[in-house]
Order: structure tokens, then C-alpha cells, then sequence
């Protein structure tokens, strides 16, 4: 059971931060949309078994993941669906996170993790959950545009640990496959289909 979770391309926000968390792609946003929508359309081989292939398309519901969106279900003709736990927290995700004072030093004794991101993480377990079953129904690989802090939240639900932090580039995709009782991270941001000045977080 695949699950593949892309970050939408760059949104305006990210080149002028605002209260308006609901922007919309950048023109460098939507090229990097379109780049990924045409690579995926060609079913790019990613190793010697197989090639990436999409059965079902999600998005969260916010603007810049729905164009990026919109863009991959033209290319590959499948309708996109929204799935609300796919939206991205309403705060900066890592700065709910522990941290530990060294190298393998544990976190401080008597930290307790904010509730706000206790909810949010339990958003992003839930997410999974809808898209591994999504797969079972349609009976292969589910593509999910998201954003950076979905994505790294669902990575740490997987990894069962909040002490680690991921660095998501915007439409990077993240691989996920659920096999032999536990789930295995394939490939982390996949950016074959960005030139290097387009590799941006």
C-alpha cells in the first residue's frame, strides 16, 4: 500500500508573510505545479521495480494546495477529491516541538507537548489513516497534495516520535509504503522533476 504526500509549489506567503494563511501559489509556485504535474503524467520509473503511478488524488482544501492540485488531475485525469485533514496547521509547527539540550540527550524531564499540536498531530494520524484506507478501496497508490507541516508531522506519527524534524521542498513528494506489518519511508522529497533554482522550501 503506497501513499504519496506532495507539498504544494511555493505559495505567495512565502515570499510576503501575512495574517491571510489561505494564499495562493507564486509564479515560481505554479511552475514548480506544473513541473511535477508533467512528471507524474509520464509515470517515472523510481527504482528497478516499478514506476509511480496514482489511482486516487486528495488535497487539502487551502488554495495552494488546490491549484497544485488542479494541476496534477489535468495531467493525469483522475478527479481530485478535498480531504479536510490534509490542511495545514494554523501555527508554525516546529516551534511546538522539544527539544533536547545535545546529540541524543534526552528532552528535559516534566516537558509536556502543547495541546494545540497534540491536536494537530492527532489531524495528521487521522489523515493517514483515510488515505491507507482510500488505497485498500481503489486498489493502488493514493497521491495526497499537502503542506510542509502535515507532511512532517505525519512523518513523526509514523516514526512515533516528535524529536525529529524534516525539511519538506515545495512540491517535493514524500513515499510511504505499508508493507510486512509496518510502514517504510521510500523516498523523502523527490524532486526529479525541479531544475535546481526551483529546489526551494
Amino acid at each position: 500500500m503506497k501513499i504519496y504526500l506532495a507539498r504544494h509549489g511555493q505559495s505567495t506567503w512565502q515570499l510576503e508573510p501575512s495574517d491571510d494563511l489561505d494564499t495562493p501559489l507564486s509564479d515560481t509556485g505554479h511552475r514548480q505545479a506544473q513541473l511535477l504535474a508533467a512528471w507524474l503524467a509520464d509515470h517515472p520509473a523510481l527504482d528497478g521495480r516499478g514506476r509511480l503511478e496514482v489511482a486516487a488524488l486528495r488535497t487539502s482544501p487551502l488554495k495552494r494546495a488546490q491549484e497544485t492540485a488542479g494541476y496534477v488531475s489535468r495531467a493525469l485525469g483522475l478527479p481530485v477529491e478535498i480531504q479536510p485533514t490534509l490542511t495545514e496547521a494554523p501555527f508554525h509547527v516546529v516551534e511546538e516541538l522539544p527539544r533536547a539540550p545535545a546529540p541524543f540527550e534526552p528532552v528535559p524531564a516534566g516537558y509536556r507537548l502543547p495541546e494545540r499540536y497534540l491536536r494537530f498531530r492527532e489531524q495528521a494520524e487521522e489523515a493517514l489513516t483515510e488515505l491507507a484506507e482510500l488505497s485498500g478501496q481503489v486498489g493502488g497508490p493514493v497521491l495526497a497534495v499537502t503542506h510542509g507541516g502535515l507532511i512532517k508531522t505525519l512523518l513523526r506519527v509514523v516514526a512515533q516520535t516528535d524529536l525529529t524534524c524534516f525539511q519538506i521542498y515545495n512540491s517535493g513528494i514524500v513515499a510511504l509504503d505499508w508493507k510486512n506489518g509496518r510502514w517504510r519511508l521510500l523516498h523523502l522529497n523527490l524532486w526529479d522533476h525541479l531544475p535546481p533554482d526551483l529546489r526551494l522550501t
